[in-house]
């Protein structure tokens, strides 16, 4: 195995080490927000990036679907935790949340525009089931919220929103992620299309 492939398996790992232990830290204190979609998409990116790097000691790698899927999802965290810096409303950015909500997003979506190439295949097909896992999510919240009274961030309440105002918000999200994943994907192609021309340049 080349030793760049060896460098990169060994980033993803300690980078999906980093993240699961800040996920530890922050939610072990609180257990009742382990339902919050930081901790869902912080934990299911870190298994992805430790389960990736060690397939990529093997030559093997994951899927670059769920990679998108978390990509696009974890960007939505760090939006909406950036939005709160107006003063609109409170995220926590003390101790482990300032990795989880402003540095882990940017350090994933990094990884995978830099390391999981998806130079090859149709645009469309690939982008159409990348808002899955963030649409689970909102559906999740969505029952659990008119079961317990209160949904996970509390931006409405359960009483406010009928279900035909969640097939709009969830029709609204499925936009604004389509978009996020075409921005993410083209940006992963530019950067494997310089990989693989600077490549071609050095063979004999």
């Amino acid at each position: 195995m080349k030793t760049d492939s060896k460098i990169i398996s060994f980033i993803k790992i300690v980078l999906g080490i980093s993240m699961l232990v800040a996920v530890l830290i922050g939610y072990m204190p609180i257990p009742e927000y382990l339902v919050e979609f930081t901790c869902i998409s912080n934990s299911f990116g870190g298994m992805l990036l430790i389960t990736d790097g060690i397939l990529k000691l093997k030559g093997k790698s994951v899927p670059g679907l769920f990679y998108r899927n978390i990509a696009v999802g974890i960007f939505f965290v760090f939006a909406i935790c950036m939005g709160s810096l107006s003063g609109a409303y409170h995220m926590n950015f003390k101790g482990a949340f300032f990795y989880l909500h402003a540095v882990a997003p940017v350090l994933f979506i990094l990884s995978y525009i830099l390391f999981c190439n998806e130079s090859k295949k149709k645009t469309v097909k690939k982008l159409l089931p990348t808002p899955v896992l963030m649409l689970l999510y909102l559906l999740f919240d969505y029952i659990l919220g008119n079961i317990r009274g209160s949904f996970v961030y509390g931006f409405f309440k359960p009483g406010e929103v009928s279900i035909t105002d969640a097939l709009i918000i969830g029709l609204v999200f499925y936009v604004m992620m389509f978009a996020v994943g075409a921005l993410f994907l083209c940006l992963n192609r530019l950067a494997h299309k310089r990989k693989n021309a600077e490549s071609n340049d050095v063979k004999p």
